[in-house]
């Protein structure tokens, strides 16, 4: 089928970090590609200096290892779901705010997310001479789409968002150039605390690209 052959486009990329830095090693080409999100964070890095500052080192340590916990744990969840698998029985699921923010995007990804091609995939392009590893690839209402889940307090403007486009337009760039299959969309699937749920397409891939 279509998916079981963008699938065999892929293989496991090894990860590893250089003075800090990710990069994933594509070890037939002897080459090593920084990862998209390590490339993002050092374009942002005085907007995030700045932020620490007004908030001080303690608590900015406090909000990211939260952040980074909270959506570690609910990637996990959703990966075990859109597998059909058993993600009642994982620990991420017994805490009760992975519960509630799960129930609450529960139904669209039910309505909204079908035929998923590829799950927390690394790739790579060598036209961009890039690398990182994709949430999701499936149709978001019925259209092929690459697809970010976030979290959040609760949702956020639209303009905060762009930066997670521009990540999403590169692994578009690395599915398409991998399979040959161009996908219609960018989605950012944001889910708060609050139980908000943002879903946020972008069709004019090349302006983030």
């Amino acid at each position: 089928t279509l998916i079981e052959s963008t699938r065999q486009a892929f293989k496991e990329i090894k990860r590893t970090l250089i003075d800090g830095v990710r990069y994933y090693v594509i070890e037939d080409k002897k080459v090593s590609y920084p990862s998209v999100t390590s490339v993002i964070s050092f374009v942002n890095r005085d907007k995030w200096a700045a932020w620490q500052q007004k908030v001080g080192l303690a608590e900015a340590n406090r909000v990211r290892k939260h952040s980074t916990t909270r959506g570690t744990a609910l990637h996990k969840v959703f990966e075990v779901y859109l597998q059909n698998g058993d993600y009642k029985s994982l620990d991420a699921y017994q805490k009760p705010l992975i519960q509630m923010m799960f129930n609450a995007a529960k139904k669209d990804i039910d309505t909204r997310l079908s035929n998923v091609h590829l799950q927390e995939q690394t790739m790579y392009s060598d036209k961009i001479c890039l690398a990182g590893t994709v949430d999701l690839v499936c149709e978001v209402d019925g259209e092929l789409a690459i697809v970010d889940f976030k979290t959040a307090k609760s949702e956020k403007p639209e303009e905060w968002l762009e930066d997670y486009f521009v990540q999403l337009s590169a692994y578009w760039a690395m599915f398409a150039e991998a399979t040959g299959e161009v996908p219609k969309k960018l989605v950012v699937f944001l889910v708060g605390e609050d139980c908000s749920v943002q879903i946020v397409e972008r069709k004019n891939i090349m302006n983030y690209l």
